[in-house]
């Protein structure tokens, strides 16, 4: 039987295009019975390679540009056409238990590099932090996204350099590494956690999992919505000699996320990192005397 399609409740529109995106996705093989708590309530079944579940994290800073109004007129444009958000998804790698007979056979590195197709294996999101209010709200309305707004804290590479303060003419040098924190909505101060990857020196290679495939909610039933990233990702399998590069540490915040990340990742092993970072769309370049 045919089923219509979930609803966007004004004043909200789909789809929605990234003006850019920079993320930085941890993926981390763990014991299937740290998961399956998390899973209970849903349709959703932890998907296993070699046993093992996998649990990820990724940080997104992302913009989003913005119509005013068709006709709008000019009294009520508003200041700014660009959005900027900053958010975090703690994912379970799970598919629809109804449809396990449908589900290929992929080991983890196949998944990392995009090659189950049917898109059966998708992420669950456990919590998904967030800094803006509007992406906040199109999450939890239209996904069922966990979703609570907080701070973050950042160091990221960008193609812009820094100045390499050594110097007392002017030098760029440029971040390599990752770095990011998720703070506490109550207490800033104190992060749920900070991840470090310092992926300097190891070699990528090309890796996409697009169609991402994301479960969620929306009326009270359980849906999957698509998330594309147009772009190969950096691709870095991380062996045992390698893992110590992602640093995983945990404030002296008590909000829940932090407790479940302690569940889900006690003894985990972190195997891949993927980095990514938007095409720039125009340069400003250095000035000539005349």
């Amino acid at each position: 039987m045919e089923k219509p399609l979930p609803s966007v409740p004004a004043p909200l529109t789909m789809p929605f295009y990234y003006a850019s995106l920079n993320n930085c996705v941890v993926h981390y093989l763990t014991e299937p019975h740290q998961v399956r708590p998390f899973l209970a309530d849903t349709v959703l079944e932890p998907a296993l390679f070699d046993g093992k579940a996998c649990v990820a994290f990724n940080f997104q800073a992302y913009a989003g540009q913005f119509s005013g109004g068709v006709d709008q007129p000019p009294a009520q444009w508003s200041t700014g056409c660009i959005g900027v958000t900053q958010e975090v998804e703690l994912n379970i790698v799970a598919y629809p238990r109804a449809q396990a007979a449908y589900l290929p056979r992929v080991s983890f590195a196949e998944w990392v590099m995009g090659d189950e197709q049917s898109k059966l294996m998708g992420n669950h999101r456990v919590y998904v932090p967030c800094d803006n209010d509007q992406a906040i709200q199109a999450g939890e309305v239209l996904f069922g996204e966990p979703k609570f707004k907080t701070t973050f804290g950042v160091n990221l590479p960008s193609f812009n350099p820094v100045r390499d303060a050594s110097c007392a003419h002017y030098q760029p040098e440029w971040v390599e590494t990752w770095g990011f924190k998720v703070n506490d909505p109550d207490s800033p101060k104190n992060d749920i956690f900070t991840c470090i990857a310092d992926l300097n020196g190891l070699n990528p290679i090309p890796g996409n999992i697009s169609s991402i495939t994301e479960y969620g909610i929306h009326d009270q039933q359980p849906i999957a919505c698509r998330w594309n990233i147009l772009q190969p990702f950096k691709t870095y399998f991380l062996n045992d000699k390698d893992a110590g590069r992602v640093k995983l540490s945990y404030g002296d915040s008590c909000h829940p996320m932090q407790a479940a990340m302690r569940e889900l990742l006690a003894g985990a092993q972190v195997r891949a990192v993927q980095t990514f970072i938007s095409a720039p769309a125009a340069v400003q370049s250095r000035a000539v005397f005349l």
